[in-house]
């Protein structure tokens, strides 16, 4: 991705000051020895980034994990990560980075353990004409204007969000930037995130871009939603913005 947009980049770990740490007999010396660690990979890193022809730094830093992360990330284009799971496939915690995403400094690149290598150039982008879905889209401009392939899943049709021009607008900004794209409706009894599961193993996409939390933050991480399905499920990279 970065050799692609002959972008920087930038590794970090976090050396994470959380109350399982502190809670240690000698939280320093563990915290120190972490810190050590971290330093000696940064030759590890710079030949990952020789190896690939792409610019690189690598950074360390201390404090709570997602206060680091998302400070970090305000000055970044796009924050790429993991998505870790548990034995059960279920994304642990949701993803510490989708948690930072909801400080909405950059969009988040979150990539499943056992995906694939994605070249992000066949893209599936979720839409139902509202504002977190908006935000995602254009975010993602720079991928979609040089994808091969995308696919626009739109769903909630007649809803408060698409109604009046919302699908018009985005055709038209679209055209502008000379994305070309195929308009698949979402059927008003499918369920979005088993659609868009679907509707991306069938059209052979590499990556989803789409809005996270797109209800209340508090209701989908209690009760559930796309968002966290597609965290849970999806087996190739998620493009998401809050």
């Amino acid at each position: 991705m970065a050799s692609r947009f002959r972008a920087h980049l930038t590794g970090m770990q976090v050396i994470a000051l959380d109350a399982s740490v502190i809670a240690l007999p000698e939280p320093l010396i563990v915290l120190e020895n972490e810190e050590t660690f971290a330093h000696e990979r940064h030759g590890w890193w710079d030949a990952l980034c020789r190896r690939s022809a792409i610019e690189g730094t690598w950074e360390v830093r201390r404090g709570v994990h997602r206060r680091v992360l998302a400070q970090r990330a305000s000055l970044a284009d796009v924050l790429i990560g993991r998505n870790p799971r548990s034995n059960a496939g279920i994304a642990v915690g949701t993803a510490l980075l989708a948690r930072v995403l909801m400080s909405r400094v950059a969009p988040v690149v979150l990539v499943p353990d056992d995906s694939a290598p994605s070249s992000m150039r066949r893209l599936l982008v979720g839409w139902n004409g509202s504002a977190v879905s908006t935000r995602a889209i254009r975010a993602a401009l720079p991928f979609l204007a040089r994808a091969r392939k995308v696919t626009i899943l739109a769903g909630d049709k007649g809803r408060r969000t698409r109604h009046g021009d919302a699908d018009a607008s985005l055709r038209a900004w679209l055209g502008r930037h000379s994305v070309i794209y195929d308009w698949v409706e979402l059927a008003p009894s499918e369920q979005p995130a088993e659609a868009m599961l679907g509707c991306a193993e069938q059209t052979r996409c590499d990556a989803v871009v789409m809005g996270a939390w797109g209800r209340s933050r508090l209701r989908e991480m209690a009760l559930g939603g796309t968002t966290r399905t597609m965290l849970a499920h999806a087996r190739l990279p998620l493009f998401l913005s809050a």
